[in-house]
């Protein structure tokens, strides 16, 4: 899948824009509005991003657990050859686990506190009150939606990002 962006002045344009793709075969629930109004996104009864599409969350609990990964072999190496402690290989298994969650947690604690990479380059049009459209959409609909939003003339393509899993 590819998500479209579209950035807009009015949440009314939004809810338009929505209706019109939904009304030619776009899945409404691959249609999200991010908004600083998001009262004004929940009463045009538009669909928000969910948490997972605000935060960086996955991605920050991925490099997290990389990095606790990496921790976790440097440190039974300096134990081991610099050190000269031994460790059974249960221990060894436990330590690596252990350090990897923890690099898991802490990252995805930090990803809760993280906006979105793909949403950051939007950060300031929204602060200023414009509302973010963004869309999944399947290789053979990405034409169809370029072309309904085009003719509606009410929201400016902002980009794409290939390979959305979310």
């Amino acid at each position: 899948m590819k998500r479209l962006y579209y950035l807009t002045d009015k949440i009314e344009f939004a809810e338009h824009i929505s209706q019109e793709l939904t009304n030619n075969g776009i899945d409404a629930h691959h249609i999200h509005v991010l908004s600083k109004n998001e009262a004004g996104v929940v009463t045009h009864h538009l669909h928000g991003p969910n948490l997972f599409e605000r935060n960086d969350f996955l991605r920050r609990a991925l490099i997290g657990m990389v990095t606790g990964l990496i921790v976790a072999i440097v440190s039974m190496f300096i134990a081991k050859y610099l050190l000269g402690y031994s460790f059974t290989g249960l221990a060894q298994f436990a330590l690596l686990l252990l350090i990897m969650l923890f690099g898991t947690w802490l990252g995805g604690f930090i990803g809760f506190a993280t906006e979105n990479k793909h949403l950051n380059r939007f950060h300031d049009e929204i602060e200023k009150g414009r509302h973010l459209i963004m869309i999944d959409v399947k290789a053979n609909e990405e034409r169809l939606v370029h072309k309904i939003v085009e003719h509606l003339n009410e929201a400016d393509f902002s980009g794409e990002d290939k390979h959305v899993l979310i």
